[in-house]
């Protein structure tokens, strides 16, 4: 995902382009109230959302790529859609690499106390071969900056596990991690920004070696683990997320670098190993990490299937999420939320027995973490080859592309990607909404950057801000999940989508061709 500030100007001159009269009366925007209203029913009464997600989450989480819980999880959901009734629901390859799933992992500190270490490998990190005990040493790796920066530790590295951070302030944990919205806040957003495209980066910007490569240089002085926190959560809460070494070195890829030892450890349990080693007193850790790197191929799968349409069946409406999840917790907010919402969507529409005009194609989909690749593939297969510059047979017949990717909490507004052409044709999609907290469009805001990129509608919903601390972690489990949240989301979802599936035109494009 991609945050837009897109730049609306002209404002002050729109009187000057004002059309005849006769030219500006267009037909009225039809609002579906009757099924909006049995939606709405269904959804509340006959529920499927937290059945489906307790397999996605409990039995087969996490759903890291190609691992044993994504596989399970991607053919159990396309027999799911498939019982719903939906048409050739199958599981759609794209080229990958190599997965990675972690089998177990104990870690404990051992001397000169004992403490049961909350901490998981890094994503594509490697196993320890067994059971072994570990000396630790502290080397903060932001003063690193060339390979003669190690000389004060060289001999001290050899066979180690290296804590690689500095001491975590967590002075800040102690208040709220997120709150609601209030309608001030939604009203703020909803209102049209002039100004300039996108605001300066506050974080300051490393020069020099990037973190991988200072990770290098420790393993080639002889390191056998790093160790890090995730540097933002803490009562042990662990952020597992695909990034620093992993990200940099694409080690999902087949030509990658071989795997290093790399754990990331509770904020807390990693402070006192750093406090005791300050004080001259000697760590030792005993760790035990099993890990598969599943390649039997270098393919893994989004699931597809679709409703067919009737006269306007050539013409889509695409909706969905990201199956994949990080391979730690049971990825239930990220994001087995917005894939049972979509599942939803399409199980009320079979059994209410909506007929779409275009045809409905839901999309859940692999490879996220690691840079949107199921959808990327999805988009070049069917729409618009990025790479080639070439166009595919459905480019013109796509309507849009509704994800929902946010989190358990309750949509309250969606983007119009700049376009206020958007913004007109959603005003009226929402009045039967309000009710349920879905009165804002932004003008700017969350646009799938795999979509928008081609020239596509990529809409994010943009959902209640809940314990953001809960994402990519640990944490991330089914019990964060909030029902009520989800129903109403599903109605949302399911509105947008008859919508776009019923009105004599697709929706207009909020982006232009790329070429």
């Amino acid at each position: 995902m991609t945050m837009r500030h897109l730049v609306v100007i002209g404002c002050t001159v729109q009187l000057l382009f004002v059309a005849p009269a006769t030219a500006q009366q267009v037909a009225p925007e039809p609002i579906h109230w009757e099924v909006v209203q049995q939606l709405m029913r269904e959804a509340f009464d006959n529920s499927q959302i937290m059945e489906n997600a307790g397999w996605l989450t409990d039995v087969f989480g996490p759903r890291n790529s190609k691992s044993s819980g994504y596989r399970a999880a991607a053919e159990w959901s396309r027999d799911r859609l498939a019982e719903y009734g939906l048409a050739n629901a199958h599981l759609e390859p794209f080229h990958f690499g190599r997965g990675w799933e972690n089998r177990y992992t104990s870690l404990h500190m051992v001397a000169p106390a004992y403490l049961r270490i909350i901490g998981y490998p890094a994503a594509w990190s490697t196993g320890t071969g067994g059971k072994v005990r570990l000396e630790a040493i502290h080397v903060d790796l932001d003063g690193v900056e060339s390979a003669a920066d190690l000389d004060p530790y060289r001999e001290a590295i050899v066979g180690k596990v290296v804590l690689i951070e500095p001491l975590r302030d967590l002075s800040d944990q102690f208040w709220p991690a997120a709150k609601p919205y209030s309608q001030a806040e939604l009203d703020t957003m909803a209102e049209t920004q002039i100004g300039t495209d996108e605001p300066d980066d506050p974080r300051p910007q490393r020069r020099g070696l990037s973190l991988a490569d200072r990770i290098d240089l420790v393993f080639d002085a002889g390191a056998v683990a790093v160790a890090r926190t995730d540097g933002t959560n803490a009562y042990g809460t662990v952020d597992g997320a695909v990034n620093g070494y992993s990200m940099e070195r694409a080690m999902w890829r087949t030509t990658a670098p071989p795997p290093i030892q790399e754990w990331i450890l509770a904020a807390e349990h990693y402070n006192r190993m750093v406090r005791i080693l300050q004080k001259g007193i000697a760590v030792e850790i005993e760790a035990e990490v099993r890990v598969d790197f599943p390649a039997d191929d270098e393919f893994d799968y989004n699931v597809i299937a679709e409703i067919p349409g009737t006269d306007l069946a050539d013409e889509i409406v695409l909706l969905g999420a990201h199956l994949q999840s990080e391979g730690i917790g049971t990825g239930a907010t990220d994001d087995a939320a917005g894939v049972v919402i979509a599942m939803e969507v399409v199980r009320m529409f079979q059994a209410l027995g909506i007929q779409p005009r275009r045809t409905v194609r839901i999309g859940l989909f692999g490879g996220h973490e690691m840079g949107v690749i199921g959808n990327t593939s999805h988009v070049a297969k069917y729409y618009a080859d990025l790479e080639n510059r070439e166009y595919r047979a459905e480019y013109d017949k796509l309507s849009g592309f509704f994800n929902v990717d946010n989190g358990a909490g309750r949509i309250v507004g969606l983007s119009v990607l700049g376009s206020e052409r958007l913004r007109g044709i959603f005003n009226e999609w929402i009045k039967p909404l309000h009710g349920l907290g879905m009165r804002h469009l932004f003008p700017t805001g969350m646009v799938h950057e795999s979509y928008e990129r081609v020239g596509l509608n990529g809409f994010y919903f943009r959902q209640d801000r809940r314990d953001d601390r809960r994402y990519h972690s640990n944490m991330d489990v089914y019990d964060r999940l909030i029902a009520a949240d989800l129903m109403a989301n599903a109605v949302i979802l399911a509105t947008f989508v008859y919508h776009a599936a019923m009105r004599d035109e697709m929706l207009p494009r909020a982006f232009p061709r790329p070429w």
